[in-house]
């Protein structure tokens, strides 16, 4: 049925959650690899992998499923450091005073 659903195991690893209207998978969750069943995932899916918090985007097509891993690679370079601005006046520090006695 498209749309929401509460939940629709399709495998022991893999449960259906949202649909479009031809029925085929846009958000799913696995605990495992995700799966490549033909007709059942549309381009774009979302598979969250419960086990370890990982999210895919299924970049195949409907007849042949690929997915991709989502958020991997390096990190770019930092920027600049931008300027600190005026640190302002520390105002006057005055003469010392006496110490006072301190004892033999």
């Amino acid at each position: 049925m498209p749309g929401i659903n509460p939940g629709s195991p399709i495998s022991a690893a893999t449960t259906i959650y949202l649909t479009d209207s031809t029925a085929l998978a846009l958000i799913v969750t696995c605990n495992t690899t995700p799966e490549t069943q033909v007709g059942t995932y549309q381009v774009g899916c979302m598979c969250i992998r419960t086990d370890n918090g990982t999210l895919y985007s299924m970049t195949g097509t409907t007849a042949s499923p690929a997915w991709t891993l989502n958020g991997v690679g390096s990190v770019g370079p930092t920027g600049a450091t931008g300027y600190t601005g005026y640190t302002g006046y520390t105002g006057y520090t005055g003469r010392t005073g006496y110490t006072g006695y301190t004892g033999p």
